[in-house]
């Protein structure tokens, strides 16, 4: 079906129900306990920071988040990079006090704080877990990518609205509209996406083992 046409070009109704489906179901997924690394890593999202805004978004993690000097511990600090966080902000989904995180994980404090230590074993197995089993994030990565379902695509011409028209097949419902033939389809690559990462939050496999 085709909805109301924006400026932007794009069919409206159907792909914002998307997108409040899957913002609807990190939040869920958050609130039941895992973590924003682990709910990235359970999307195949290489960076963790939009999953953090959509919880800020919703008041689930906090934003009067200061600049700070704590960087947390060094072998931590490359992992977050590419995840796109920083480590107050990792402190801060996990409702941590920086300070004492860092002090914690750095072996620089003499406050106990397992829950802090556990938190950081969950999210980064392959820097914590010291020789006991762990998650291999790689070999992770690998099996959401083979499991995931593919989606093929159609862009037609629509000579009435002088638009390119974008379907995926078997999702007839959403369709992208466009002037470039290139926008709807990465528009389209977007929606797929997101499918796919609406199924794994449905799937308590994929979380159990994220």
């Amino acid at each position: 079906m085709i909805g109301s046409v924006r400026d932007n070009g794009y069919e409206n109704q159907a792909l914002r129900w998307i997108e409040q489906e899957y913002e609807k179901l990190i939040t869920q997924t958050f609130q039941s306990g895992f973590s924003v690394v682990e709910i990235s890593r359970t999307i195949g999202a290489k960076r963790a920071l939009p999953v953090y805004r959509i919880l800020q978004r919703r008041g689930l993690i906090g934003t009067s988040l200061k600049r700070t000097r704590f960087k947390g511990p060094a072998e931590m600090q490359g992992a977050l990079r590419r995840m796109g966080l920083s480590f107050s902000q990792w402190c801060n989904s996990r409702g941590f006090d920086v300070r004492i995180a860092e002090a914690e994980l750095t072996g620089t404090g003499t406050a106990s704080a397992s829950d802090i230590r556990q938190a950081a074993l969950r999210d980064f197995p392959g820097i914590y877990a010291k020789g006991k089993s762990s998650l291999d994030l790689e070999e992770w990565e690998r099996g959401v990518s083979s499991a995931a379902i593919g989606y093929s695509y159609r862009i037609d011409w629509d000579q009435r609205l002088e638009r390119y028209l974008g379907v995926i097949q078997g999702v007839e419902e959403l369709t992208v509209i466009g002037k470039y033939p290139s926008v709807v389809l990465l528009e389209l690559v977007r929606v797929a996406w997101l499918f796919k990462a609406i199924d794994r939050l449905r799937c308590p496999e994929y979380l159990a083992r994220g």
